[in-house]
C-alpha cells in the first residue's frame, strides 16, 4: 500500500519540487533589448512570439526570460539594404537589397515559414530574387527555398543563383542518405518536434522561438566554391568565404559597400556554441571552429554591423569585435583546458567538473548555455581525441548490455529495492541517480511500466530544471517514451522526398551499402549495372559476401543491367514502389536475368518506417 501511495505522489512531486528548486538557477545576465543598445535598429516589431513566455515552475526562469527575446521582429542593420526576420522559425532569414534585385540568406526550415517571411519582405521591396545563399546544410537553413517563390527552372536558367560551399552536397548526402533515419529521430528528440509548445514541453528552440515542421523543399546550388568567392548579384556586392562553424560546409558573407558581415553559424546565435550537438553529428573540430571565427573576425574588424543565421543583429564595430572575440576565446579556452586535463590523465566525466569558463566569459550575456554547454562539449573533445576507451580494462571486460543490468539489479537487492531507492532519490532531489538505477531495471524488463513511470517522473523533474534547451527537450521526450505518451507523428525527415530527389544519383546509390543485410548476403556474389537513361550515366553495385561495393561507372561484367530514370529509382529508395513492380510495369528495363535484379535488392533493408526507441533499450 505504501508503495502505491508513493507512486501516486510522484505527479505531485513533479510540481512541488520544481517550485522550490528552480529559483536557485536564476541569474541576471540575460541580454535583453532594453539592456543592449548595440542591437540593430528595429524596422518592424509584432506582438506574436511563438516561444513560450509565461513564468511557470515547470520552466527554468532563465529559459522564460530567454524566450521573451524572440518576438517576431524585422531588424534593419543597414538602412535600406539589409533586413533580418527574427522570430518566425528557428533560423533568422536575411534579405540584402541591391539596385536591381535581392539576395536571401537562409530560406529556413520549410516552405510555409519561408513564404511568411517573404511576404513581409515584399512589403519592403518588390525587387526580384536574384541570389540565395545556403550558409550550410543543416535542416533549419536551406529547406524552404521554394517557399520564397523560386523554382528549379529559375536556377537552371540562371535567373536565380544559389550559392553554397563545395562541401554542401557531400555532407548533405551523409545526413540524408547514410544516417538520415537515426538523425531524424534524434533531432525530433532534441529539437522538440515531438513536444507541444508550452510549460510541459518545448519552451523555445534555443537559437530561435521554435522549429517548425512542414513541407520541405530543396534546389541544389548552382554556384559552389571553396575558400572565397567575390561576386555581384542584383547589384549586391558580396564576398562569400568559408568559416568553419557548427558545420563543415559553413560559409559567411561580407558586404563591402555596406561594411556589414553575416556570420552564419560560425557564431551560433547568442549562446555558448554547440561544440557538440546532442542530436548526433560527426566530430566538430573546436580548433577549426575558433580558426573559422578568426576568418570571420578579419571581416568583423572592418564592419559596422553584424547579422547571423540565428537571433538578433548587432551594430557598432567595437562591440561586434568584442562579442566575436569573446566567442572565439570561449571555444579555445574550453578546448585547450580539456586537452590540458586529458594530458594529466583525467577521464571523460572528470573533465566535466574540471573545465569551467573564467568569470569574464562565464558572465558574458551572449555565452550562456541555452543551446551549447561546456559539459556536453568537453565529453566530445575526449571522444574526438582519444576515442571511447578511457584506459581502464574494466571497460573491455564489462558484461553484456542486458547481463550487466541484471548484475546491477541483483547487487542492489532486486527489482523492488531498486524502485524503492529510486523513489527515495526523487524525494531527495537526486533525479539523475534515480534515472541511472532505474535504467538497469528497465533494461532487464522493458515492459516494467512501474519502473518506467518512476523514471519518467524523475526525468521530467530533471528536465524542468534545465536552462539548456537540448537537455530539457531530450529529458521530456524521453519521459514521454518511457510512460507511453509520446506522439511521434510530427517529425522532420532528413530523407524527405524533395531532398532525396534533389541529390545526385551516384552518392545516393553508394549510400545503399549501409542498408545491406550482411547476414542474409554473406554467401552472395552478384553484380548489377544501373543505367539512368535521363542523364546518360551508368553505375555499378556488387554484393560480395556481405559487402556492397559501389562503382562510379558501369561494370564490364554484370549478372544483369537495368535501365531506368532517376525519378523511378528515387521512388524505390523512398519506398513508394519496389524493383519487382517497377520491372513488371516496364519502368525498369532489364538486360540479363530479371531474377538476379529482384534477388539483388531483396538483400537490402526497406526504408525505415518503424519507431526507434532511444530511452527504452
Amino acid at each position: 500500500m505504501r508503495a502505491l501511495l508513493r507512486n501516486a505522489a510522484l505527479s505531485i512531486i513533479v510540481l512541488s519540487v520544481t517550485a522550490v528548486v528552480l529559483p536557485i538557477f536564476l541569474r541576471s545576465n540575460i541580454a535583453s533589448a532594453e539592456e543592449i543598445p548595440n542591437l540593430s535598429p528595429v524596422y518592424k516589431q509584432y506582438d506574436d512570439n511563438q516561444a513560450y513566455t509565461e513564468s511557470n515552475p515547470q520552466v527554468n526562469p532563465l529559459l522564460t526570460q530567454w524566450s521573451r527575446q524572440m518576438t517576431k521582429t524585422i531588424y534593419m542593420p543597414v538602412k535600406g539594404h539589409v533586413y533580418c526576420a527574427v522570430g518566425w522559425q528557428l533560423t533568422t532569414t536575411c534579405m540584402a537589397v541591391g539596385d536591381t534585385g535581392v539576395v536571401i540568406i537562409d530560406p529556413g526550415e520549410n516552405d510555409e515559414a519561408a513564404a511568411e517571411i517573404m511576404a513581409e519582405f515584399r512589403k519592403i521591396t518588390d525587387k526580384p530574387i536574384k541570389g540565395i545563399v545556403y550558409t550550410h546544410r543543416h535542416p533549419d537553413h536551406p529547406f524552404g527555398v521554394k517557399g520564397l517563390g523560386v523554382t528549379e527552372e529559375d536556377v537552371e536558367s540562371g535567373k536565380v543563383d544559389i550559392f553554397a560551399s563545395d562541401l554542401f552536397v557531400p555532407y548533405l548526402i551523409n545526413d540524408s542518405s547514410l544516417v538520415g533515419p537515426i538523425l531524424s529521430w534524434r533531432t525530433a528528440y532534441g529539437g522538440a518536434t515531438f513536444l507541444p509548445q508550452g510549460k510541459d514541453g518545448m519552451v523555445n528552440g534555443g537559437l530561435g522561438p521554435t522549429f517548425r515542421t512542414g513541407q520541405v523543399s530543396l534546389i541544389l546550388p548552382n554556384k559552389t566554391f571553396s575558400g572565397e568567392l567575390e561576386t555581384e548579384v542584383g547589384g549586391v556586392k558580396m564576398i562569400l568565404f568559408h568559416a568553419y562553424g557548427d558545420a563543415e560546409d559553413e560559409i559567411d558573407v561580407y558586404f563591402p559597400e555596406w561594411r556589414h558581415v553575416h556570420g552564419s553559424e560560425t557564431i551560433q546565435g547568442e549562446t555558448f556554441p554547440n561544440l557538440y550537438t546532442l542530436r548526433g553529428t560527426k566530430f566538430r573540430d573546436p580548433v577549426k571552429w575558433y580558426k573559422g571565427v578568426d576568418n570571420l573576425l578579419e571581416y568583423a574588424k572592418i564592419s559596422d554591423s553584424y547579422s547571423g543565421s540565428h537571433m538578433r543583429p548587432w551594430v557598432g564595430n567595437e562591440y561586434i569585435v568584442e562579442r566575436i572575440t569573446n566567442y572565439r576565446d570561449a571555444i579555445q579556452y574550453t578546448h585547450d583546458q580539456s586537452i590540458r586535463y586529458m594530458n594529466k590523465g583525467l577521464t571523460r566525466e572528470e573533465l566535466v567538473e574540471a573545465v569551467q569558463l573564467p568569470e569574464h566569459l562565464k558572465n558574458d550575456p551572449w555565452l550562456q548555455p541555452y543551446y551549447g554547454s561546456v559539459p556536453h562539449s568537453v565529453r566530445n573533445f575526449y571522444n574526438g581525441y582519444l576515442g571511447w576507451f578511457q584506459g581502464d580494462a574494466t571497460e573491455l571486460a564489462t558484461p553484456g548490455y542486458v547481463e550487466k543490468s541484471k548484475f546491477y539489479v541483483e547487487a542492489m537487492g532486486g527489482r523492488d529495492e531498486v524502485l524503492e531507492k529510486a523513489r527515495n532519490a526523487i524525494e531527495n532531489g537526486d533525479y539523475g541517480w534515480a534515472m541511472e538505477i532505474l535504467t538497469h531495471a528497465i533494461r532487464v524488463d522493458k515492459n516494467d511500466m512501474t519502473a518506467r513511470n518512476i523514471k519518467a517522473a524523475a526525468m521530467r523533474l530533471w528536465g524542468y530544471q534545465q536552462e539548456n534547451i537540448y537537455w530539457r527537450d531530450f529529458a521530456l521526450v524521453g519521459a514521454a517514451e518511457l510512460d507511453g505518451t509520446l506522439d511521434t507523428s510530427n517529425m522532420w525527415n532528413f530523407a524527405a522526398p524533395d531532398i532525396i530527389k534533389a541529390l545526385p544519383p551516384g552518392p545516393t546509390l553508394e549510400s545503399l551499402r549501409v542498408r545491406l543485410d550482411a547476414q542474409k548476403a554473406v554467401d552472395t556474389n552478384l553484380t548489377l549495372g544501373i543505367v539512368f537513361s535521363d542523364i546518360d550515366k551508368g553505375y555499378g553495385l556488387e554484393i560480395r559476401k556481405g559487402v556492397c561495393v559501389y562503382y562510379d561507372k558501369l561494370p564490364e561484367n554484370t549478372d544483369a543491367t537495368l535501365t531506368t530514370t532517376k525519378a523511378v529509382f528515387d521512388d524505390i529508395l523512398l519506398g513508394n514502389t519496389n524493383v519487382k513492380d517497377s520491372v513488371a510495369k516496364g519502368d525498369i528495363k532489364v538486360e540479363g536475368s530479371p531474377e538476379s535484379v529482384v534477388e539483388f535488392f531483396s538483400y537490402f533493408d526497406p526504408p525505415s518506417t518503424e519507431a526507434v526507441n532511444i530511452v527504452v533499450r
